[in-house]
């Protein structure tokens, strides 16, 4: 059940240019680390994509005034919306905040409140709501999914079938990208990668302290050998490394602003923009 929304931030503007984006966050989606997250999508915004005017944050009903504190402080410049989301005791609560999203989207779309859609989450429900807006605009879809590379989160339904020109990754906090030991790892939905490999945080790694520059992928073996020498990688001869860079950490670069630069032999660049990001 949705309850009434609050009324926009004070000091955020009036009215929002419909040519700018509408930012829809699911926050339960984001866990702990929500606020963080936030504040990085906005401070991260893609060029591709209209600015933000408008945040629309879904949360607990009992949090409706808390987050509508925060947000109207943090975001002065951008037109607040806090939707509360009913739990209720013993009742299954998992896609209400998902409901009450993809229909205010559609709805905001349909009554040019927005001409752009962002909506973020790991939760890849939202693959319907891409296609209605799809449908509806005839064309070049006003869509932008933005998702975290926290670990064990990113459906593979998303990075199997979902066009990677509307996605944005958001740099998470370093603890929620750490490998997690088995007895403390979430319990996930068939669809989500387990965090069995620590990959998102040998990427960040990586980045951190490759120089700025051309690189190959056995140049990082130090590094895997540094940290994580019980790794299968740490062991592993050049060639056979090679590939498995290439296909397990390689992608995670990539989202990060690294560079392909050669593909016989592979080469990469590090880039100013993935340190940057760090």
């Amino acid at each position: 059940m949705v309850e009434p929304t609050s009324e926009p931030s004070e000091g955020s503007p009036a009215n929002s240019p419909t040519s700018a984006a509408t930012l829809y966050v699911d926050t339960e989606n984001l866990r702990d680390s929500a606020q963080a997250l936030i504040e990085e999508a906005i401070e991260s915004w893609p060029e591709q994509a209209p600015p933000v005017a408008r945040l629309n944050l879904y949360v607990r009903a009992d949090l409706v005034q808390l987050w509508d504190l925060w947000a109207g402080g943090q975001f002065p410049h951008l037109t607040v919306l806090v939707h509360g989301i009913q739990h209720f005791s013993g009742q299954p609560t998992k896609n209400s905040a998902d409901i009450a999203l993809a229909i205010d989207a559609v709805a905001d779309f349909m009554a040019g409140a927005t001409q752009y859609v962002a909506v973020m989450s790991d939760d890849s429900d939202f693959i319907a709501l891409y296609a209605k807006l799809r449908q509806l605009a005839h064309g070049n879809t006003p869509f932008l999914w933005v998702l975290t590379d926290r670990f064990g989160t990113r459906s593979t339904t998303i990075r199997d079938y979902f066009p990677s020109p509307h996605i944005h990754v958001v740099s998470a906090p370093l603890t929620d990208r750490a490998e997690l030991a088995p007895s403390a790892a979430p319990e996930l939905s068939d669809d989500v990668e387990a965090p069995a490999e620590p990959f998102a945080a040998m990427a960040d790694l990586i980045i951190r302290e490759l120089p700025v520059g051309s690189f190959k992928s056995t140049d990082c073996l130090p590094i895997i050998k540094k940290h994580w020498p019980e790794h299968p990688m740490a062991e592993m001869p050049g060639p056979k490394f090679g590939t498995e860079f290439a296909n397990k950490i390689w992608p995670l670069l990539k989202e990060r602003g690294v560079k392909q630069v050669g593909t016989k032999p592979r080469r990469y660049e590090m880039t100013e923009e993935a340190k940057a990001r760090k």
